[in-house]
């Protein structure tokens, strides 16, 4: 189960890897980052298990894009989007945009209706984008 965890966690970064370079690749951009005020020092060793990690962020147009991508139709990615974006302003590292705007995107490979419908009535642009490479089952659309 952990493989399979982890396998899929590598198609996840090369998919998102991927469309930043075809559709952003001269914005400023940060893949795998982590949200939020950091802990106290003592706190330290539990910080892997408890910060939030955003699949990407760049900047483009004056505005701060926070990306989530999910291979398998995932609700729960809405709450998270909205929870990065919230988090975005208590980063330090990005304390320097912090006077722009967020906007949340949802990068999926295939229309899931309800999830599509979902996301756009909180405000996130649902993009959709399926690499050639891309091979997942049926089972998991």
């Amino acid at each position: 189960m952990a493989e399979e965890k982890r396998k899929r966690r590598k198609i996840e970064h090369r998919y998102v890897y991927e469309w930043l370079m075809t559709f952003h690749p001269t914005a400023p951009q940060w893949r795998r980052v982590r949200l939020g005020p950091l802990p106290f020092k003592e706190l330290y060793p539990l910080a892997k298990i408890t910060l939030r990690w955003v699949d990407a962020i760049f900047i483009e147009n004056n505005t701060v894009h926070i990306v989530e991508a999910k291979l398998r139709p995932d609700l729960g990615a809405i709450s998270q989007l909205k929870h990065y974006a919230r988090l975005f302003y208590e980063t330090p590292e990005f304390k320097q945009f912090h006077h722009l705007p967020v906007k949340k995107v949802l990068l999926i490979p295939y229309e899931w209706k309800d999830l599509v419908e979902a996301a756009r009535l909180e405000g996130i642009e649902v993009v959709i984008w399926k690499p050639a490479w891309l091979k997942l089952p049926v089972s998991r659309r």
